[in-house]
């Protein structure tokens, strides 16, 4: 099979993968990644068509045209690949290789017509971004998961070897070929290998999408909407997680709930969405105030949790006191009018080598009531 046959067996795979990363951008409207892979897709795919139409086009459609869209493509999917990571290509490089498809193609067309540098230039063009994309893949498989990353990776790998053997095989053993199109075994393989390339670059982006969706699904699931902090049942997770650690030498561990003072009547006074920004702020104040290594989570209204450590001879008090003053010393601002916000807190201590939440829910509970009977904006620890 000749390889203007086999380019034109691409229209319908190229096609097929058009429509399908429309739909994907259609869906996902919160990144920018998918609709640079559907515009990287549709400039490859309007390039190899121009190609497959050299000798019926002039040389400057069919040759230069085609070559540097066919190629532009993938400079567009490594954008879209890093916006998707969010980061964003270098411009320097982005510059440097526009240049050379710019540059070379014309050249090598006009100026000195060899086909098999074409080639190898648009080996270049291609292989530095597909290399460029990897690390933006490790960072979105971190992110989101590995099996969208997995086979791009392995496409990359598989197309980068094509590539490079393809290339230097040109070079070498066919440095006058007349066209990209003349009968040539390693072109049609070439040519074979893209159309796995691309089968599998359009399933490999619709999987990392996928993926960033099950990852905004769980976050979604696990996170407080209001605040930003974990909802209880991430709470749970982390606290389990941590209990089932060895525990550290001379290091206390205990679980606080707070709670806001008087919220409903910031509620009644100023309206629901102040009091939802009184909520907000005290959990800026809490998350800032506690160590990297603890946790806070909104358990619902205006109670939070803490999972709270002591080190260096400190007490879980002195953490949960600390915690206290910064709200009391942070008043929120309404308009111009400072209202004094104040939490109360009931600790537990966590004492036994298996505890269940549950129970300790309960006695920090029972310790919070006590603190709002005995006047508020204190803490109370549960008895032993």
């Amino acid at each position: 099979m000749d390889s203007k046959t086999l380019i034109l067996a691409l229209v319908p795979v190229i096609l097929a993968g058009v429509l399908i990363h429309a739909v994907n951008a259609a869906i996902q409207k919160t990144t920018d990644g998918p609709r640079w892979w559907l515009a990287g897709t549709a400039a490859h795919g309007i390039g190899l068509g121009l190609i497959s139409l050299r000798g019926v086009l002039p040389d400057v459609m069919g040759i230069i045209v085609g070559d540097i869209l066919a190629a532009g493509g993938f400079l567009i999917l490594l954008e879209g690949v890093a916006r998707f990571a969010d980061k964003r290509v270098p411009r320097w490089l982005l510059a440097g290789l526009s240049v050379l498809v710019a540059v070379g193609f014309p050249f090598f067309t006009w100026a000195m017509d060899n086909a098999a540098i074409r080639f190898a230039i648009f080996g270049v063009a291609v292989i530095t971004p597909c290399l460029m994309m990897l690390p933006y893949l490790k960072t979105i498989g971190q992110r989101d998961g590995l099996p969208g990353v997995r086979l791009l990776r392995y496409t990359i790998y598989y197309f980068v070897a094509a590539l490079v053997v393809i290339s230097f095989s040109v070079l070498v053993f066919d440095p006058d070929m007349p066209s990209v199109l003349a009968p040539n075994q390693m072109m049609a393989a070439g040519i074979l290998s893209l159309i796995v390339v691309e089968t599998n670059l359009v399933f490999g982006f619709v999987l990392l999408s996928a993926g960033r969706s099950a990852t905004v699904l769980k976050r979604a699931a696990l996170t407080d909407h209001l605040t930003g902090l974990p909802n209880r049942r991430a709470f749970e997770a982390l606290v389990i997680e941590s209990f089932t650690a060895p525990p550290a030498p001379d290091v206390a561990t205990a679980v606080a709930v707070f709670d806001v003072d008087h919220f409903k009547q910031v509620n009644d006074t100023y309206g629901h969405d102040v009091g939802d920004a009184v909520l907000q702020h005290v959990a800026a104040i809490l998350e800032s105030t506690i160590r990297e290594t603890d946790h806070v989570a909104r358990l619902g209204g205006e109670e939070f949790v803490a999972l709270i450590h002591a080190r260096s001879g400190a007490t879980v008090q002195n953490v949960a006191e600390r915690v206290r003053r910064a709200v009391q010393e942070h008043p929120f601002v309404h308009n111009g009018h400072e209202i004094t916000v104040t939490i109360s807190a009931g600790l537990v201590e966590v004492t036994d080598d298996h505890p269940t939440l549950t129970a300790l829910f309960k006695r920090a509970d029972e310790a919070l009531y006590r603190a709002k009977d005995a006047g508020r904006n204190r803490i109370i620890t549960a008895a032993a």
